[in-house]
């Protein structure tokens, strides 16, 4: 029987692989944080964190699918374009999450309540907030600190150590940039679909200068924090803060761009980057 290779573009879509993607890389680097190497658990973790996000993902889709159709940015999904059911998304999400939970349980009690409770912090806490409070950016930012330390705590490590707290942390900081340069963009989109966000009391040059301040306070704060209590060799260190203030520098000039949709997407594009180069520095110096 032929693979119907239509469908299972729409699953990719509904289950955000790419992002899914990069949630797992970040829960293998808060393993090998700790581990050091590639243990036989790592690929189970892997496969487990990337099941639940997908889950999530089709679940959230789902969930959203009436306020998705009112915004052009995501009225092409699945769902609200009408390329897939609502019962066949549901379906994907189940079969993903309980997947997902099935794989993760191997890894650890501590990993899978972390990974289930991080399914319910974005698909029922973010996503019920979202229409009540802008402040709802504060737990959807939170969604992303936690693989990191599902991997942590697979390969042996504690909840509560400094390092994988300090890495939680960079990555709960670099979520809300992301917010913010959306609604630079889609800001009218997001209110017609009923979503409280920042959008409507600030302007677009507030918001530009709000994520500036917010990378470059995030940035060398993190640099400080990791010298006090995660201290690297010289070489290591000097490159961290060689790199937080090109990143900076660069983002700087990005903003000031005046095409939008060139400047969201170039931000969007550096700030990832920045983040993987990260993760990878982390786990080289691991």
């Amino acid at each position: 029987m032929p693979i119907n290779w239509s469908y299972v573009t729409m699953i990719a879509e509904l289950t955000k692989w790419k992002l899914s993607l990069a949630v797992a890389f970040s829960a293998v680097t808060g393993y090998l944080v700790f581990a050091g190497d590639a243990g036989g658990s790592l690929v189970v973790v892997a496969t487990g964190v990337f099941l639940l996000s997908s889950g999530a993902a089709a679940l959230n889709q789902y969930t959203e699918r009436k306020s998705d159709a009112l915004m052009a940015r995501t009225a092409g999904r699945p769902l609200p374009s009408g390329r897939m059911t609502p019962g066949t998304a549901a379906a994907v999400a189940i079969i993903m999450l309980v997947a997902g939970s099935l794989v993760l349980w191997f890894s650890g009690l501590v990993p899978l309540i972390l990974g289930l409770a991080n399914v319910l912090l974005y698909n029922l806490v973010y996503t019920g907030l979202k229409k009540v409070t802008a402040f709802a950016i504060i737990p959807g930012a939170l969604v992303g600190a936690v693989p990191p330390l599902i991997g942590y705590t697979a390969a042996g490590g504690g909840v509560t150590d400094t390092v994988i707290i300090l890495f939680a942390l960079f990555m709960f900081l670099w979520q809300m940039p992301h917010f913010w340069l959306l609604l630079v963009r889609y800001g009218s989109e997001y209110e017609k679909a009923g979503i409280r966000t920042i959008y409507g009391s600030m302007s677009t040059g507030q918001i530009n200068r709000l994520v500036l301040l917010w990378i470059t306070g995030s940035s060398l704060l993190l640099w400080i924090l990791a010298g006090m209590f995660m201290p690297f060799k010289v070489p290591v260190a000097v490159l961290l803060l060689v790199l937080n203030i090109a990143f900076i520098a660069a983002f700087a000039r990005i903003i000031k761009v005046s095409d939008a949709e060139g400047r969201s997407r170039n931000a969007f594009i550096l700030i990832n980057s920045f983040s993987l180069l990260i993760m990878i520095i982390l786990i080289a110096v691991s």
